[in-house]
């Protein structure tokens, strides 16, 4: 049996890379999927005409005012060199090979222990639920290359030969994803913790590279909320629990208490680690801290209206699966509870039963994401609109006439016969700015208004519904509509 578990690793693994790189093929087209990837599509049509001063610009400016994505920015540069067509779909899934370079630090740490539980860590990583923003470009070209960085910058600071390379190669983290101004912080407590001389050097070094990363920043209008500081922090950690969370369950409060139960993990393993010095507890440790960082900065960003229901979004999904993987990673540390005699491998099996869920769960959602992709790239080629998320002239513009893109060849009938029987029932408003509509049927709707096609509307297989924006001149009284399959 021990000749054969090197190639059920293998192919286990392997099955979990394909499948996921499966899923990317799948289920993608060649279209954005969402508003955030036409930036991409600009600083690639614009690549062959920057010279000097404009190109540092554009390859530095901040995106949504806080990120620099510069990362982000010089992989869309690479892949200019290969190709002079921009394919949003290819892209994507030549950004998700990064991920691949994880195997080795995570094979390298895991084997030391027992080979057997590379084969849960790599199903964690690639759990389908938890990748759902890797099908994303955005998604795959910020968050996904700042776990990349992250993983990696932990591993080379947790071993004592190459912790100088890591620790230095950090300060660029800011510029792989705006998180990584969090992460020059636990550094320097780290150093100062480790009682290092160059604690104060790095941290000098640090305020330098923060004073370039907000060079000519202009911050957001934000309205001003009167809240004591008592009420700032409760709400930071509460958020801060609730993105943690939200990795196993999208419900409030049980999120609050799994985001608990992480953050009690976290700070036990750092614990550990100062009482045995283990450098695999260590390297948890910098990543768990790392991503319980993000999430507070996530909350600040994106829930200080009080709605803590946007933490649960699918753009921070593969925060939360790899923190659930080095989360499994921590607990088969025979340092983390030397006094408990427990065998090890038993914990493969839920992890194998989560990886399990985590496909079931996400199965549905990919049925969607390629409906709505179908129907977002059929609006914007024939009725110049999105019924989601913003689209105007600048958009249409580089679809159509930037020379770069050209639009898949699956798009969606505008002709298809009026169903009489069709109806669409509304719902009461759960969104902002947003309009549901209850309907039967699998696919997406076409609508017809004034016995014209208008625009098509992908249906949700799980909420069997249409959502469309309130600023989309959308009477469903007075339209008729056609399923397409």
């Amino acid at each position: 049996m021990k000749k054969l578990s090197p190639w059920i690793i293998l192919i286990a693994c392997s099955s979990f890379i394909i499948l996921h790189f499966y899923n990317l093929s799948h289920y993608l087209i060649n279209f954005p999927t969402w508003g955030d990837d036409y930036l991409f599509l600009a600083y690639f049509s614009d690549l062959p005409r920057l010279e000097g001063k404009e190109y540092w610009i554009r390859s530095t400016e901040f995106h949504n005012y806080i990120h620099r994505i510069v990362g982000a920015r010089f992989i869309t540069q690479f892949y200019h060199f290969f190709s002079d067509e921009f394919n949003f779909k290819t892209l994507t899934i030549a950004t998700n090979i990064l991920l691949l370079s994880l195997l080795y630090p995570l094979y390298q740490l895991v084997n030391k222990i027992n080979r057997l539980h590379v084969i849960p860590v790599v199903g964690l990583l690639f759990a389908w639920n938890g990748n759902m923003d890797n099908l994303t470009l955005i998604g795959v070209l910020v968050h996904a290359t700042s776990m990349v960085f992250l993983i990696w910058i932990a591993y080379l600071i947790a071993q004592n030969k190459t912790r100088n390379i890591g620790i230095w190669l950090s300060l660029i983290y800011p510029f792989i994803s705006s998180e990584g101004l969090a992460f020059i912080p636990i550094i320097v407590f780290f150093l100062i913790y480790e009682r290092d001389r160059k604690a104060w050097l790095y941290a000098f070094s640090g305020l330098i590279m923060g004073a370039i990363y907000f060079w000519g920043y202009v911050s957001p209008p934000e309205e001003v909320v009167s809240s004591s500081l008592i009420s700032k922090l409760l709400f930071l950690v509460q958020g801060t629990l609730i993105f943690l969370g939200g990795a196993v369950k999208h419900q409030v409060l049980l999120a609050t208490a799994i985001g608990g139960i992480f953050l009690s993990n976290t700070l036990f393993i750092l614990w550990r680690y100062h009482k045995t010095k283990d450098s695999q507890l260590l390297f948890a440790g910098i990543v768990l801290t790392q991503i319980l960082a993000t999430g507070a900065m996530i909350t600040l960003g994106r829930a200080q209206d009080g709605n803590f229901n946007t933490l649960f979004a699918e753009r921070f999904s593969f925060y939360g699966s790899v923190f659930i993987c080095i989360t499994y990673y921590s607990w088969i540390q025979p340092n983390l509870m030397p006094s408990i005699s427990f065998q090890k491998t038993y914990l493969i099996l839920p992890a194998l039963a989560w990886i399990g869920i985590s496909a079931y769960t996400a199965y549905p959602k990919l049925q969607n994401l390629k409906t709505r992709l179908l129907a977002d790239a059929s609006n914007a080629a024939y009725f110049q609109m999105n019924t989601f998320y913003s689209f105007g002239p600048h958009e249409s513009h580089l679809l159509k006439k930037s020379g770069v893109y050209q639009f898949p060849r699956t798009l969606l009938d505008t002709s298809a016969k009026i169903s009489k029987e069709l109806r669409l029932e509304a719902f009461p408003s759960y969104e902002a700015k947003i309009r549901e509509f209850r309907v039967q049927g699998q696919g997406n709707i076409l609508v017809y208004s004034a016995g014209r096609a208008f625009c098509f509307l992908p249906i949700n297989a799980l909420s069997h519904s249409v959502k469309i924006k309130e600023d989309v001149p959308f009477n469903e009284r007075t339209s008729s509509f056609a399923l397409i399959r």
